[in-house]
């Protein structure tokens, strides 16, 4: 990396950082000591800020523990100002904490990927909550929001799973979405910072793997900038998502209900908004879309539109019952 390059990706990240984090701000910085959350750091010491890093050992590495050596060094090196271009110095803590990750899944009887990211969030917001953080942020790039978009194409995924990560989610910050993890790693290269690279994520064993090593490089050649063209256009999609989501919310406050839905009005609406209502009242109910599917959403349409009396559908965690033309949502 050259050094204009070096100072305008640092002017870029500068600047999104600075519309969210205020002088003092307390944060939560989800650090692995890969990369992403390495570069994460340095851009966040920059920042007067009360910094608590989140460090979850999911003890899948032997080596796992060198992650941690790496942070805590790292951390003394800012708390300390003795990084060149650090302006200012904030008040660093690391936090750190070891889970057995596959004894979880094992007992849970879900995936090593979902659970390590369930137990990664349980701890991020049980820190929050100690700390009154204004934000929990994370170290999400342009390549993982490419990821998790293939990955939730290839799972049937409705509108909302096709438009990607959020910058800000509630109180989850991810300010690296427009930056691409070869960018990260030729500044730190260029900076002459260490991290460390996870060997498990060169294996094909998880989902997320199998995209990232054997999908997204035949992608690249068709076109190079495939992550940051994804990013720019999930934008588009957003818009479009968000426009539906005012719509949807409209319709459901002009019938008065969250989960009783006139099948008849509902029938005449557009399907795109027959579908943002149906998404948007499951959310209510459960509070999240986490489970829902679009082939769920289709069937339950389908339901309401062939206009069988008193039947039942499954919609996702929970049930669709459509009776005397109208359709309650409920959990089973």
């Amino acid at each position: 990396m050259k050094p204009q390059e070096a100072k305008k990706l640092e002017k870029f990240v500068h600047n999104i950082l600075s519309k969210y984090l205020s002088k003092n701000d307390t944060v939560i910085a989800g650090i692995s000591g890969g990369p992403d959350s390495i570069f994460l750091l340095k851009f966040l010491a920059k920042f007067p800020l009360k910094i608590h890093i989140a460090h979850l050992d999911h003890k899948l590495r032997k080596e796992s523990g060198k992650d941690e050596k790496l942070i805590a060094k790292f951390v003394d090196k800012l708390n300390n100002n003795s990084i060149p271009d650090q302006e200012n110095s904030p008040t660093i803590s690391l936090v750190s904490k070891a889970v057995d990750i596959k004894k979880i899944s094992k007992q849970s009887k879900k995936g090593i990927e979902e659970t390590g990211r369930k137990e990664r969030y349980k701890f991020f917001n049980n820190l929050a909550k100690k700390y009154n953080a204004k934000f929990i942020i994370t170290a999400h790039h342009a390549d993982d929001n490419l990821e998790t978009i293939l990955l939730n194409l290839t799972r049937g995924a409705t509108l909302q799973g096709l438009t990607g990560m959020k910058t800000l989610d509630q109180n989850l910050l991810r300010p690296l979405l427009s930056i691409t993890k070869t960018q990260i790693q030729d500044y730190l290269k260029y900076k002459r910072i260490p991290y460390l690279t996870d060997k498990s994520n060169l294996t094909d064993d998880y989902n997320r793997n199998l995209i990232r090593n054997r999908a997204i490089p035949h992608f690249k050649k068709i076109n190079p900038n495939i992550a940051l063209t994804t990013s720019k256009n999930t934008q588009n999609l957003r818009e479009i998502q968000d426009y539906l989501n005012q719509q949807a919310q409209t319709w459901l406050k002009r019938h008065n209900t969250t989960n009783k839905l006139p099948a008849k009005s509902l029938t005449k609406l557009h399907p795109a908004l027959q579908k943002t209502i149906l998404r948007e009242t499951y959310k209510t109910i459960t509070g999240n879309t986490k489970n829902l599917e679009n082939t769920h959403i289709e069937e339950v349409l389908h339901l309401i539109n062939q206009n069988i009396g008193n039947k039942k559908k499954k919609f996702g965690k929970l049930l669709a019952t459509l009776k005397n033309g109208t359709i309650t949502i409920e959990k089973l």
